[in-house]
């Protein structure tokens, strides 16, 4: 989705439709800062992206928050979502890309449950949980190590 930044027209901070963009440490301008849904920033691993969720718009907050009081730190979360749709659970880990293989490994769509993966050159880019919470935890952690750099 574009995000919406009209607003900040004519401000002097940049903007483009992928939102307020700020290096890797979430400041547009020198001590001007965005998070949430309408922040861009360079990822220090999966390069520029913007997460629209609610969750992201907190850590992403106590991260300037830091950086607000001095200590430097790129924000590298590990992206994720989940939703629950009725009966159903969905988690997603990671930033998987057109063209990442999917893999069913665990579990089986027709059954209601499974753990899908999602590979680049063999590398694990994200991880599917479908009714499964508990089985994400390993992906999960593989994950987290490649966003720690």
């Amino acid at each position: 989705s574009t995000a919406v930044t009209e607003w900040l027209d004519g401000s002097g901070i940049p903007v483009d439709a992928s939102g307020v963009l700020c290096d890797a440490h979430c400041s547009a301008a020198p001590g001007v800062y965005a998070v949430g849904d309408v922040a861009s920033w360079e990822h220090p691993v999966l390069g520029r992206i913007r997460l629209e969720h609610r969750t992201n718009a907190t850590e992403q907050a106590m991260s300037v928050a830091v950086n607000l009081l001095g200590t430097q730190q790129e924000y590298r979360p590990l992206p994720y979502f989940w939703s629950d749709q009725y009966d159903t659970k969905l988690q997603m880990f990671g930033w998987p890309l057109p063209g990442d293989e999917l893999e069913v490994v665990e579990g089986a769509p027709a059954e209601g449950s499974f753990i899908a993966t999602y590979r680049r050159a063999g590398e694990l880019t994200g991880v599917l949980g479908w009714n499964s919470v508990r089985g994400l935890r390993p992906f999960r952690q593989e994950l987290m190590k490649a966003m720690a750099g």
